[in-house]
């Protein structure tokens, strides 16, 4: 599924080439061109051991259409 960048919030899942899923968990910061995002991998079946870690911030432009799953 392509989900609009603009469109991205919390609990929204993005793919990676290979099908591996990184989670949204906060949003960051937008502006009226980006938006940032903070991403986190569910390696562990425990949520709050991967969203109590700081992940990685990500900024994509608001146009861009990205590949993923929407919560």
């Amino acid at each position: 599924m392509l989900i609009k960048a603009l469109n991205l919030k919390v609990g929204d899942q993005l793919a990676e080439e290979d099908g591996f899923l990184w989670d949204v968990t906060e949003i960051i910061q937008e502006t009226e061109t980006t938006i940032t995002v903070r991403l986190n991998s569910d390696f562990s079946s425990f949520k709050e051991h991967w969203r109590s870690r700081s992940g990685i911030l990500k900024t994509f432009d608001k146009h861009r259409s990205l590949q993923g799953v929407s919560a």
